[in-house]
């Protein structure tokens, strides 16, 4: 398989989600893009597809849509998540169960769906994302942060299980990624130290790319 070879990616009309857009396609892979609703028109030279990755069945529908549209998967960008924060005093379970709908399954699902394609590849490549915040919550991100530090222990976990199969499985956490949403909920940040969403697909690009043949197991902070 050359470089450029053919990607899923999940929550791909998220804030962050055209900056790694973008960075594939400048690399030459064929894109599959998943959002939950109505698809954009933009960028040009991606196959979108209507998927809301609340179970299995519709991860399942949305890896066979990737395939007919692709012709197989080398690579799944888990992209899908959400962010939400809980006062302690008004926690609750369904804090934690919210996180784990939003954060964790549409990437367990995900993964599972897309495993017998990946296997099938030359180089198959998963790439999740955790977050920064999974190793430093702050007091009212305990739910987030915990569905998080979840998705990044399960995919080291999933690199030993796969690594003799060659499927190659990494972790990126970012920080504060520079999306149009936290800048209107942040106003007043300090943006220095923020993740360009376009540095975040560059090396997501090169994580599923065969130039990191070594690289599995691995969580990586950026930002």
């Amino acid at each position: 398989m050359a470089d450029a070879g053919r990607v899923l990616i999940t929550g791909a009309a998220g804030g962050a989600g055209s900056g790694v857009l973008a960075a594939f396609l400048d690399g030459g892979w064929q894109v599959a893009a998943v959002t939950r609703r109505d698809p954009p028109d933009d960028p040009p030279g991606v196959s979108w597809i209507r998927a809301d990755l609340v179970d299995a069945d519709a991860a399942t529908g949305m890896v066979a849509d990737a395939v007919a549209a692709l012709g197989g998967l080398d690579a799944l960008v888990c992209l899908a998540g959400g962010y939400s924060s809980a006062k302690l005093e008004e926690l609750s379970w369904g804090d934690f169960e919210q996180q784990i709908a939003m954060s964790l399954r549409p990437t367990v699902e995900s993964v599972l769906a897309a495993l017998p394609e990946l296997r099938q590849s030359e180089a198959g490549a998963i790439v999740t994302i955790g977050a920064q915040t999974a190793l430093k919550p702050g007091r009212n991100a305990g739910p987030y942060a915990a569905a998080k530090a979840a998705v990044a222990t399960w995919s080291l976990s999933l690199a030993a299980g796969l690594k003799a199969a060659g499927v190659r499985v990494n972790c990126v956490l970012p920080g504060t990624i520079d999306t149009e949403a936290n800048r209107t909920s942040m106003p007043d940040a300090k943006r220095d130290a923020w993740v360009d969403p376009r540095d975040l697909g560059s090396l997501i690009v090169y994580l599923c790319s065969p130039a990191s043949r070594p690289l599995t197991g691995t969580a990586i902070p950026i930002g």
